[in-house]
């Protein structure tokens, strides 16, 4: 990546890198490390370590912003706000499609754009920041998406089918990954919802937490909440 990008790239995410190479890690894709020699490193293990550092900076944000709100309801607020649908959203608010480093066979404005591979970027980058300037600035960087969100609503499917189940049966729906398909860098998961050993719903996403919400979203719109146990 030419050196003007990374700078460009730093203005829009308002930090700027001690070391470009931690940055340079956080934009690699598997696919592109398999092609390019020399290039051993790619953002999974950053993007590991960034999920964390995302879930405690939100974490401790609900707890302030809600003081008043239950376990449950905190728990639903973040899985809402670190869902991949909500974190490629805010990739998308920083052109993070644009830097992400991809290989040939991968490269492509589809793939740019698909969900699961801008989460997992977005979460790189949160990793990137907090392993080069520390904790405060990977929260600086999060708050600034959630200040614009000062009232975050629950759209997530798998908490509101939780929600249900926990409140009907008293029990928690069980995912399940009834398939895999295509290449480690393209897999397709297809995810299946139990409640109490029955089938409630069935959905495909390119990564496990995709397929689970896919599922979770058929499960709650084939079944009414009021008809949950019939």
């Amino acid at each position: 990546m030419l050196v003007k990008n990374y700078r460009k790239f730093q203005e829009i995410i308002e930090y700027k890198f001690n070391n470009l190479e931690v940055l340079e890690t956080a934009l690699i894709h598997k696919s592109f490390a398999a092609e390019s020699n020399g290039k051993k490193n790619y953002n999974e293990r950053m993007e590991f370590l960034g999920d964390s550092i995302l879930s405690a900076i939100i974490a401790e944000t609900l707890y302030l912003r809600y003081p008043s709100e239950s376990e449950g309801k905190l728990s639903q607020l973040k899985a809402q706000i670190a869902s991949a649908s909500n974190l490629s959203i805010w990739a998308k608010e920083i052109d993070l499609w644009v830097y992400i480093l991809l290989g040939r066979s991968e490269d492509a404005f589809k793939a740019r754009n698909r969900e699961s591979l801008l989460c997992d970027a977005f979460e790189a980058v949160v990793g990137a920041i907090y392993l080069d300037g520390g904790f405060e600035n990977a929260k600086k960087f999060v708050i600034k998406f959630l200040d614009i969100r000062k009232e975050i609503i629950i759209t997530d499917y798998k908490s509101r089918l939780q929600e249900e189940a926990q409140s009907v049966y008293k029990e928690l729906p069980e995912y399940k990954i009834i398939k895999e398909s295509g290449p480690d860098h393209n897999k397709k998961f297809e995810a299946a919802v139990y409640i109490k050993n029955r089938l409630f719903g069935k959905g495909i996403g390119s990564s496990k937490k995709e397929a689970h919400q896919s599922a979770a979203k058929q499960a709650m719109e084939a079944v009414d909440a009021r008809n949950l146990g019939h």
